[in-house]
């Protein structure tokens, strides 16, 4: 016997950890499978959830059926707290845990703001709101041993159902995952100089320039960022000069902590972003930073070696000056290795790093006034006015423009830009009628 019991020992110590995990979570699994109390629960089942299931035989749990527009219902096990019972924000806590281990099976990386959803949504009990977290769930109700399912029902009561970021966010995720760049790429601080950090609300922006209209740009959250954190005197955004909303001082960036300080940002603040139609931010660079004569920098820094390389016949005026640059000309020269060279047109891919940054919140230009007062509500900020500003008309000129363009250079184009149309979910349809594979 102990001849056998050294050798077993000896087989133990030769197995790796990979090996010595397998087995367990095999044995568990048979475990789990046998008995006819657990047989149901998951093969990755966790503690909790084995714990959940013994306190539901033993009538010590409340089970519910949360149905989710659109969404498959979810099963919940809220254990009984003795002497004080449950309340509707023990209930609310365990919806929380119960999805959050589902998104984990499903491997998603969707960050959820259960702060705004509860905002947004109300969850009722035979048409009644659940509206006091201190309550007792039993007041509305909700007790354990029932003999017929207890259905709650995640009704949305704002103006802004969060079901469109998890769409958004879950593009991204499967986006990222097929390009083979899904968490893949490590991120230092150091690349992160487009992110603002507002502390006091957890807050993090990556801007994104010339990613809205003319009149707005990222200028307007610069000064959002500036009134949340205090740097503005005023609250009212048009009152706070572009100037300083661009100053270095206005806020402070990601890049500006150390790695691990930066760690904790990434891995506990809401981080969100705009985004834009890939070629409307495009022809929005190039109206603004060549086509108006008071933006001499880019003329100057950019226009005199495009018009030098790209216009043989160019007269020495348009040399001296760089004005006048064709939006064919400026594609030729993003296509020649330009679309690196400034941050205006650079790829949002390069600049905010969306596969490798867990985003909360990502919002469109589409719709930025909806999008702007959902994320302001949800960061605590709701009386703060985000500007309305009249719509810019770049998509309207949008084929104007690329009619100057050959269909290779378009190609090309988008080949450059591919991971902000696709992680975003932009396509070409209403430029050219038809989308590129």
């Amino acid at each position: 016997m102990d001849e056998e019991k050294q050798n077993l020992e000896q087989e133990l110590d030769n197995l790796s950890h990979e090996d010595l995990c397998e087995i367990t979570q095999s044995s568990l699994r048979r475990l789990i499978a046998a008995d006819p109390l657990l047989q149901d629960l998951p093969g990755d089942v966790t503690t909790e959830e084995v714990l959940s299931q013994i306190a539901v035989a033993q009538g010590k749990s409340i089970t519910v059926v949360v149905l989710r527009h659109f969404e498959t219902p979810l099963s919940v096990v809220v254990s009984e707290i003795p002497q004080q019972g449950t309340t509707v924000r023990d209930l609310k806590r365990a919806i929380q845990r119960n999805f959050t281990l589902r998104q984990q099976r499903l491997r998603s990386k969707t960050k959820i703001s259960w702060r705004y959803v509860w905002r947004t949504y109300d969850l009722l009990h035979w048409g009644e709101p659940m509206s006091k977290d201190g309550e007792l769930v039993s007041a509305y109700g909700v007790v354990n041993r029932l003999f017929f399912g207890q259905l709650l029902v995640l009704l949305v009561h704002g103006k802004y159902p969060w079901l469109e970021q998890v769409v958004r966010q879950e593009k991204l995720t499967s986006g990222c995952d097929r390009f083979g760049v899904g968490g893949s790429q490590k991120v230092e601080s150091a690349q992160l100089d487009h992110v603002l950090v507002d502390h006091k609300h957890k807050l993090l922006y990556c801007y994104v320039p010339k990613n809205v209209c003319r009149q707005v740009a990222c200028t307007n959250w610069k000064r959002v960022l500036m009134v949340l954190t205090g740097t503005a005197t005023s609250s009212n955004l048009v009152d706070i000069p572009g100037s300083m909303a661009h100053a270095d001082n206005s806020t402070v960036r990601l890049s500006q902590l150390d790695d691990d300080d930066a760690r904790y940002c990434l891995e506990r603040y809401t981080i969100f972003i705009m985004v834009r139609h890939p070629f409307e931010r495009l022809l929005s660079a190039y109206r603004n930073k060549f086509e108006n004569t008071y933006t001499q920098y880019f003329q100057l820094r950019y226009g005199r070696n495009i018009i030098r390389k790209y216009r043989p016949n160019a007269t020495v005026a348009e040399l001296k000056s760089g004005v006048n640059v064709s939006f064919r000309e400026f594609v030729w020269y993003i296509l020649d290795g330009g679309a690196m060279a400034n941050e205006h047109w650079e790829p949002v891919y390069n600049l905010c790093h969306p596969c490798s940054l867990n985003y909360s919140f990502i919002g469109r230009y589409e719709t930025l006034v909806e999008d702007a007062r959902a994320l302001l509500d949800m960061v605590g900020a709701p009386s703060l006015n985000f500007p309305f500003t009249r719509p810019s008309n770049t998509s309207n000129k949008l084929k104007t423009y690329f009619q100057q363009l050959s269909m290779t250079d378009i190609q090309k184009l988008y080949n450059m830009y591919e991971f902000d149309f696709k992680l975003f979910g932009y396509t070409l349809e209403d430029l050219l009628g038809f989308d590129l594979p």
